[in-house]
């Protein structure tokens, strides 16, 4: 099955391709009854909507139809389709050629991109594919006002120390430090942020009234451990050291990427929001 980010990004994807489409002018020999047909075969699939399933949808709205505009929204299904497939091959492609047709990759599709270059072997495009998700997540955050970041020159890489203004105590980040290895290798971040859930499962054991708990926590694209919590409010400086030591000792070590078998997906990154956060322009 597909995850539900990914459902969730589908459906949204549609909302803006038929309003976009309204408006747009039917093509010789493929018209909006053909891209009504792809979204209801997506979005209410007759079968299971598996990887392969909703690959091999794409790819017939693309035969079908290769110069309408909606095409690069439907590489973009099929190249993530493809990662969950574990067709590295066709998710490059895919990606390509939505590029080509003028799609503007979000840093997190970028980071998948890379994954899928790595996987087929093609480290120098993996590694401009993961600078770009990186460099586009930094402009995102500037263009909000975000531009409190300082950038740590590490042995392996660098690490890139990032704040965010703190109007909502309740945002999902408040500050994370990303490691960046100077290789191929894939991103880490020690990420602070407060953790609701963890801190009503700590109230249910305790028998106490629920109260605020922040975590800092380090994320691989594959796995997350906690490096400190505290129930007690506390300035984002006093993390900085145990933050910035993790990342060092990260890049010592960067995880490339995790082997799978043919027809498991590939091992993209777990949560990717959370590596690299834009908060809301209301902010």
């Amino acid at each position: 099955m597909v995850n539900f980010n990914f459902w969730t990004k589908l459906s949204s994807f549609f909302i803006v391709l038929v309003a976009t489409s309204l408006a747009a002018e039917a093509q010789e020999g493929c018209g909006l009854s053909d891209v009504a047909r792809f979204q209801t075969a997506v979005l209410q699939p007759a079968e299971e909507a598996t990887p392969a399933y909703l690959k091999r949808t794409a790819e017939s709205f693309l035969a079908d139809c290769p110069d309408r505009f909606e095409a690069r929204d439907a590489h973009l299904i099929a190249a993530r389709s493809a990662m969950d497939a574990g067709i590295a091959a066709d998710a490059v492609t895919h990606y390509n050629q939505a590029i080509a047709r003028g799609a503007r990759l979000s840093p997190v599709q970028r980071l998948d991109q890379s994954v899928a270059l790595l996987a087929s072997g093609q480290e120098r495009e993996a590694l401009e594919a993961r600078n770009l998700a990186i460099s586009e997540w930094l402009e995102a955050l500037t263009a909000r006002g975000m531009t409190n970041f300082d950038i740590r020159k590490s042995r392996g890489g660098v690490i890139l120390a990032v704040s965010f203004p703190q109007q909502d105590p309740d945002a999902s980040v408040q500050a994370l430090w990303l490691a960046v290895p100077d290789g191929p290798g894939l991103p880490a971040a020690a990420v602070l942020r407060p953790d609701p859930m963890r801190a009503s499962l700590r109230a249910l054991r305790t028998g106490r009234a629920p109260s605020a708990l922040t975590i800092l926590e380090q994320r691989t694209c594959q796995d997350a451990r906690i490096l400190r919590e505290t129930a007690a409010p506390a300035a984002i400086e006093s993390f900085d050291r145990a933050a910035t030591e993790a990342m060092r000792s990260y890049l010592r070590q960067p995880a490339g990427l995790a082997k799978t078998a043919p027809g498991e997906p590939l091992p993209s990154c777990l949560m990717p929001e959370l590596m690299l956060p834009v908060p809301a322009a209301a902010y």
